[in-house]
């Protein structure tokens, strides 16, 4: 089953992680991060959300694997270098970052692995039902504000527009509108985010998807 590495920035978002951990194996692939994702994830929430350690805990989660020599990843940004390390020791085909631009397309290539926008990645890897019963989990959960699940839908779209669009039939439902615009980097890497195959030129992908995908 495809492996995919959380960076830390997305372990720190509790809808997107959410949407990824559960309704990761009801669409075909497996999510996890490592000791450095989750420490670096830690320092940036708020004091009283949920800890990283304790969302492992709740769904039967291992931190991954501690990857070396971090520092042949040059092209990457230096922060990040040991997450692209660490995904290559957990074995990931793919990144889910908010930060895309921050990997270097050399440093992916040469581990096999692609970075991808987590609302990119959503839309294109999470099933109908994977998506249809995260919502309905949310729903069950939530303390207050009362909120349906076609309610929760529209508001999926301030965040994650690919995704509502993907699911766009699901509610009669209006999309809500989110403050930030797409980041201008969503995909990078020589791996195709749909059929999973190394295309042999990254010109050739487009949204993640290589010629043949398209």
């Amino acid at each position: 089953m495809t492996f995919v590495f959380l960076d830390a920035n997305v372990v720190a978002k509790p809808v997107t992680r959410t949407l990824l951990m559960v309704g990761a194996s009801r669409s075909g692939f497996v999510v996890g991060w490592s000791a450095t994702a989750e420490a670096e994830a830690a320092r940036h929430m708020r004091p009283n959300a949920t800890r990283p350690v304790d969302l492992r805990r709740r769904y039967g989660g291992e931190l991954t694997p501690t990857g070396n020599v971090a520092r042949r990843f040059e092209a990457t940004d230096a922060k990040d270098r040991q997450l692209v390390a660490d995904a290559e020791a957990a074995g990931a085909r793919f990144i889910v970052t908010e930060d895309v631009d921050d990997y270097g397309l050399a440093d992916l290539a040469s581990v096999g692995i692609s970075a991808v926008n987590p609302d990119l990645f959503l839309a294109e890897r999470l099933t109908r039902a994977a998506y249809t019963f995260v919502i309905r989990r949310f729903v069950e959960l939530q303390v207050s504000p009362p909120t349906t699940p076609a309610q929760f839908h529209a508001a999926i779209a301030k965040n994650h527009p690919r995704l509502f669009a993907t699911h766009a039939d699901l509610y009669e439902v209006e999309p809500e509108r989110g403050i930030h615009g797409e980041p201008e980097v969503i995909f990078r890497g020589t791996r195709c985010l749909r059929c999973e195959r190394i295309v042999a030129d990254p010109a050739t992908v487009i949204d993640g998807l290589g010629p043949e995908c398209r």
